[in-house]
């Protein structure tokens, strides 16, 4: 949650859904959601979910090598997991869109601030993962935070 009923999330965690899009809270309270916003060419999608009061995450400044951090999601549909992580360092990258391939999860300060969402894992490199930075995604964020109109989820991914 980084804005008040907003989730930010990957776009490929949401492509193809056309009905039935939920978030469930820690306690196990399930909300309707509406994706409103989606960009697949980054991997990031918006949902609103009406009545969720969560106290929303805020965007950290600019994470550094050797920051720590923290790794939070559902990897591969399982129960969640937060592991720790250090930044080894930056680069700019252009690859394929999420039609392609991804993972994804933010990545946390570990004051729990968000500096990134992680997209995808060094294929045969253990602990290893690539993240857009908060910096990167924060206009997008931005702009879907109140956002309410349905949009489409184009087709699943492979």
């Amino acid at each position: 949650v980084y804005a008040p009923q907003h989730v930010i999330s990957t776009a490929h965690e949401v492509a193809g859904v056309t009905r039935g899009q939920t978030v469930t809270t820690a306690g196990g309270v399930t909300y309707r959601a509406t994706v409103v916003f989606y960009d697949p060419r980054i991997d990031i999608a918006v949902l609103d979910v009406p009545g969720l009061n969560v106290a929303p995450l805020r965007f950290g400044s600019q994470a550094n090598p050797g920051d720590n951090a923290v790794v939070a999601g559902y990897p591969l549909d399982r129960a969640f997991t937060a592991v720790p992580a250090r930044i080894a360092g930056g680069q700019r990258a252009e690859g394929t869109n999420i039609y392609q391939a991804g993972h994804g999860g933010p990545l946390l300060s570990p004051s729990g601030t968000v500096d990134g969402v992680l997209q995808a894992v060094e294929s045969g490199v253990p602990d290893t993962g690539f993240a857009l930075t908060a910096a990167y995604i924060q206009a997008d964020a931005k702009a879907a935070a109140s956002a309410t109109a349905p949009v489409s989820t184009q087709g699943c991914t492979p």
